[in-house]
Order: C-alpha cells, then sequence, then structure tokens
C-alpha cells in the first residue's frame, strides 16, 4: 500500500484541521478513516439542524409559518442526508478495506480529495444555517431569512448528492479489473 499520494496531502492536512486523527486512508487505518469522515459529517448535519431547528421552533411560536415551514423543508433534507451517511457502505463488506483488488494512488487521491469536499459543503451548510439564526434574531426581513434558510438546504441537498456519488468511488473499488 502506497503511503499518501503528494498531490492530495493539501487535502489530508485541510481535513486534519476538523479531524486531528485522521491520516488519510493509509494501511491499517482505513476503517477508521472511513468512520471518521462519516461521523464528522453525520456531526456537522446535526450542528446545520440544531440552527434550522432553532428557527423553525422560533417561528412557529411567533406564528411566522412561512419561515417555519422552509426551516421544516430545511431539517427534512438535513435529516435524509444524515440517515444517508448513516446507512452508506461502510469498511466491512468491502473490498477496499477487505483488500481483494489492490489499491491504486489515483483511488486514494480521488477518496481523499472526495472526503476533502464533502466535509467542506456540509461546513458551509452550518455557516449558513448559522447566519439564518443570526437573521432570525436580529430581526431582518422574513425574505431574507428564507433565502438563507432555503441557501443552506440546498447546499446539503448538494452535499447529499456528492456524498453519495462517493459510493460510486468505492464501488468501483469492488470489481477486479482485468
Amino acid at each position: 500500500m502506497p503511503a499518501v499520494p503528494i498531490e492530495v496531502l493539501p487535502y489530508v492536512r485541510g481535513i486534519q484541521l476538523v479531524l486531528s486523527r485522521y491520516e488519510g486512508y493509509t494501511k491499517g487505518k482505513r476503517r477508521d478513516a472511513d468512520k471518521l469522515i462519516r461521523d464528522e459529517i453525520k456531526r456537522a448535519g446535526t450542528r446545520a439542524r440544531n440552527h434550522i431547528a432553532n428557527i423553525q421552533d422560533v417561528a412557529f411560536k411567533s406564528s411566522n409559518l412561512s419561515i417555519a415551514k422552509a426551516a421544516k423543508l430545511a431539517n427534512t433534507k438535513i435529516d435524509s442526508l444524515i440517515e444517508d451517511v448513516d446507512k452508506s457502505i461502510t469498511g466491512m463488506n468491502h473490498a477496499f478495506f477487505s483488500g481483494s483488488r489492490s489499491v491504486k494512488v489515483s483511488d486514494l487521491k480521488k477518496l481523499i480529495k472526495h472526503d476533502h469536499d464533502a466535509i467542506e459543503m456540509v461546513t458551509k451548510a452550518i455557516n449558513i444555517a448559522n447566519s439564518a439564526e443570526h437573521a432570525l434574531s436580529s430581526s431582518k426581513p422574513d425574505q431574507e431569512i428564507i433565502n438563507l434558510i432555503q441557501q443552506c438546504q440546498q447546499m446539503i441537498t448538494s452535499c447529499q448528492g456528492f456524498f453519495n456519488s462517493r459510493n460510486k468511488i468505492l464501488g468501483g473499488l469492488r470489481q477486479k479489473q482485468k
């Protein structure tokens, strides 16, 4: 198993800013790295969900149903992302982790960059959700708050699609090439 490719070292370092124990998909630590990435995406999704849930509660209590509905839709999408991550492919019965096919450097590069980008997307969603909650507490116009909630939902939707494409990267490792 080759060491972490130098081309993706900046991505590994970027992930390490968030996950100090992350070392890339090095031999003997593949399952740990996979679990760390998945746990971080779920944790970040939960943080975004908490901000949006606060908005939903405040909006509902003040009878502002347009904001409450937008927040409920965003929370539903966040729940969907968390569920997808929770139920996605794991390292247990997978060739990438079991050694059925040797891992190529290009596989590592793709997976590490993909993980970095997914974490970056979900982090942006947290920031947008935080901005939406701040806008609500600052008595900004309803449409501005709704726009921020919808931006958060869009970022979560993009992250969900991006994370699900990770399964294709991992799935490509299952088949032995002839």
